[in-house]
């Protein structure tokens, strides 16, 4: 937020023991590394969307696990008297900074930053880049003017530990704002009515946390107001870029009338996105070309990255009411009439469905997301692990909602692309067509048959299947690799962060035997995969094995396109001829053999499986 100056000390003094003791009661493994990946920058999450170990500040936000064990640090956020977004304790490490930077997110314009000193040293400086330096003392309270280029320096030989809340205010917090201390006018000029608060066993402060800090889609008088004072921010070196400042200045007035009339028609509900999107994308163009490598007067930040940012945030996808808002009764239904046939391919993981994907990908007949789905499928409240205690990924038809389902086909078409990366939403609406062949690859889908089906009831299911022991000893391999972690902390999971897809049943495993969590891994998918689509017609859904993908190329993906009713051409043909580029998400190259790594760990595992592999062989 932009402050009248850079940094002002509220009237208020804290117990450093008491908030340095809460502090220090948590072990290494409870920071989190910066999500930018500065070095020596680590975190702990206490307010969070969700209260869940993440860094977003848009969201419901609740108190995390983290904050219900600080009772001192919950009544210093009672003190603030204001609604709480996102808060953590921010640590930095001997000998190093947080790197020069200004928050030039929407969000920020109306959001201010504290900072609570609870470990520090007075050779660790937060600067306010050009203007002033200042050193924070322990158990002072800080608000600053972050839109300002900015940046802490840690020049001790201590870890700084700081307390830092966001937001908005209200009118008793903007008052104790008032009443603070410019550091600029000296120290001796003091604060007024300083309060000095030590910790109250019995009190149990009452926290409000933001709801609603994400608008679905920003009003006609919130978007000119943004691109006014963006504008105005703009200060031209000579006539030639007054020129080109002016002509944007232009193009933002059109883009605002264009916007207003949309809203119009669509207000903050779904089905105005594409519009939206498309105001924002031209906007963006038309900035790159006009104000080019320009610098905002206010903070030196480039143009064109704010614009970019400020424009990102004024659709949110997952804020938005359905568009049955505007339908009457009669209407209440998703349309997925734009979807012919879709295709899901589904496997347990590390089974080869990214090989498989990229090449049916390549038959410019299907339109797909370009990637996988979990986001548009997480970024729904209702199908978000967390709002369903985390026991599996898996959904059944009756987690399928109106809302839910419309927010779904929403976030997929907008995101359809065919084979040679062109956005369905860009094409002239006088060549879009109206029906298409849709194809989506998720490791996840293989937990949601039913619930697919029900959504796109005319889907195909191919199921692709692999040999237990290479299989589980490529899922081995790809927890032991880091890079396929998909919830860094489980709720009630001992072991290493949880990688790759969530069955029922994993509170059950041995958090210390990777085998043995493999093996379940792979036997649960693959049963729960058998299980629901027997319950569909035989025409509905194909098995094909990796081993004869890799075998018998040609003749197996003939005999998928037959089975999706897609043409077998020349390009795919002359594809399931040659040598197969590795998949985007390979390790390591193929192997023979390669599991035989892991071969005494997952033979222990192998009779308990038994079943599973006696039903696959079935269907070879």
């Amino acid at each position: 937020m932009r402050l009248p100056t850079e940094f002002i000390q509220l009237p208020l003094l804290l117990d450093v023991q008491r908030l340095a003791g809460e502090v220090l009661s948590f072990s290494e493994d409870d920071w989190d590394s910066h999500p930018q990946g500065f070095e020596g920058n680590s975190a702990i999450a206490l307010v969070s969307a969700h209260g869940l170990n993440n860094n977003d500040y848009s969201g419901p936000m609740q108190s995390t696990a983290a904050l219900e064990a600080c009772p001192y640090i919950q009544q210093v956020l009672g003190l603030l008297g204001s609604v709480l977004g996102r808060s953590r304790l921010m640590r930095l490490d001997p000998g190093t900074q947080v790197p020069p930077h200004c928050d030039i997110d929407y969000s920020w314009r109306h959001r201010v930053r504290i900072h609570v000193p609870i470990i520090t040293h007075p050779d660790i400086i937060f600067s306010s880049i050009g203007n002033i330096d200042i050193h924070m003392q322990a158990g002072e309270a800080w608000v600053f003017d972050n839109w300002k280029q900015h940046a802490v320096y840690n020049n001790s030989d201590v870890q700084r530990i700081h307390l830092v809340v966001d937001t908005t205010g209200s009118a008793n917090f903007w008052a104790l704002v008032g009443r603070g201390r410019d550091p600029r006018e000296g120290a001796d000029s003091g604060l007024q009515d300083i309060a000095v608060t030590e910790y109250q066993p019995q009190q149990r402060p009452h926290l409000s946390f933001e709801r609603f800090n994400a608008l679905p889609v920003h009003s006609p008088d919130d978007i000119d107001n943004l691109l006014r004072e963006f504008t105005s921010d703009l200060v031209a070196a000579n006539d030639e870029e007054a020129e080109r400042y002016r002509q944007f200045g232009v193009a933002a007035t059109a883009f605002c009338k264009d916007w207003r009339s949309h809203w119009a028609l669509y207000g903050d509900t779904s089905e105005g996105l594409p519009h939206y999107e498309a105001l924002q994308r031209n906007l963006s163009k038309i900035g790159k070309t006009l104000i080019g490598k320009a610098t905002l007067g206010s903070n030196a930040a480039p143009a064109t990255r704010v614009l970019d940012r400020w424009l990102k945030v004024t659709t949110n996808v997952s804020a938005m009411r359905p568009q049955d808002m505007l339908e009457t009764n009669s209407q209440k239904s998703v349309d997925t009439s734009l979807y012919d046939r879709p295709v899901f391919i589904v496997s347990a993981p590390r089974s080869g469905s990214t090989m498989l994907f990229e090449l049916l990908q390549a038959n410019m007949e299907l339109w797909s997301l370009g990637d996988e789905s979990h986001n548009d499928f997480e970024s729904i409240k209702e199908l978000q692990p967390a709002a369903r205690n985390f026991d599996s990924n898996e959904l059944n038809a009756d987690d399928l909602s109106l809302d839910v389902g419309r927010a779904l086909v929403g976030a997929f078409t907008r995101k359809l692309k065919n084979a040679k990366g062109k956005l369905w939403s860009e094409v002239p609406s006088s060549k879009q067509p109206s029906r298409l062949r849709f194809l989506e690859k998720t490791p996840k889908n293989a937990l949601r048959i039913p619930f697919l089906k029900k959504l796109f009831p005319d889907a195909l299911f191919i199921f692709l299947h692999r040999q237990a022991e290479p299989n589980i000893g490529s899922i081995m391999d790809a927890w032991q690799s880091g890079k396929f972690v998909t919830y860094p902390r489980l709720p009630g999971w001992s072991g290493s962060p949880w990688s790759l897809l969530l069955p029922t049943g994993w509170r059950d495993l041995d958090a210390n035997n990777p085998a043995a969590i493999a093996t379940w891994q792979w036997s649960s998918t693959n049963k729960k995969i058998l299980t629901d689509l027997q319950q569909l017609a035989e025409a509905d859904w194909c098995a094909v094995s990796y081993e004869d993908l890799i075998a018998q190329r040609e003749e197996s993906i003939s005999r998928l396109c037959s089975f999706a009713d897609i043409p077998f051409g020349p390009k795919m043909r002359a594809l399931s001829q040659q040598q197969l580029p590795l998949s985007r998400y390979t390790l390591t190259a193929p192997e023979t053999d390669k599991w035989r790594r892991h071969e005494s760990a997952i033979l222990r595992e192998l009779p308990a499986v038994a079943s599973t592999i006696e039903l696959l062989a079935k269907l070879r």
